[in-house]
């Protein structure tokens, strides 16, 4: 069994969750009907890409592997997601609300590993995610409108 400190648990928190909402973001590209949505999904997907291998150099500082998420959870989360788009009624309005959630739950966990004992290089980094989250919530703010 692998024990982790809490700076390991934090980024690795942070780091799956930006691996789980671009893996998100990729499906619901996918999905989109409207191709303006389309393309702000993809480009959400590539971006929250590039902070998860950021992020990885960072725990890899901290002497620790990045974890992978669970493909099982992610895909039973996708297939929960299109069934409460299908009886939603406006599948455009449930896709962004799910994606809305997991910009909520991932600045959450950048908020957490901010409060940790981190090299100001890291809270830098969380700071910038912070604002990338900010930024993507006023998006799909104005892509639901």
């Amino acid at each position: 069994m692998l024990l982790r400190n809490e700076q390991q648990l934090a980024l690795n928190q942070v780091e799956t969750l930006c691996i789980e909402s671009a893996d998100r973001y990729e499906a619901a590209a996918g999905t989109a009907d409207d191709p303006a949505l389309a393309r702000l999904f993809g480009d959400l997907a590539r971006q929250r890409r590039q902070f998860a291998v950021e992020l990885a150099g960072h725990i890899r500082a901290l002497d620790d592997l990045p974890q992978q998420p669970d493909p099982d959870r992610e895909t039973v989360d996708e297939l929960l997601a299109g069934i409460r788009a299908f009886f939603s009624g406006d599948q455009r309005d449930a896709l962004i609300d799910e994606r809305k959630k997991l910009e909520q739950d991932l600045a959450e966990a950048a908020q957490a590993g901010l409060q940790q004992p981190l090299a100001e290089e890291t809270k830098i980094l969380l700071k910038q995610l912070l604002s990338h989250v900010d930024s993507a919530l006023r998006q799909l703010e104005a892509a639901q409108r």
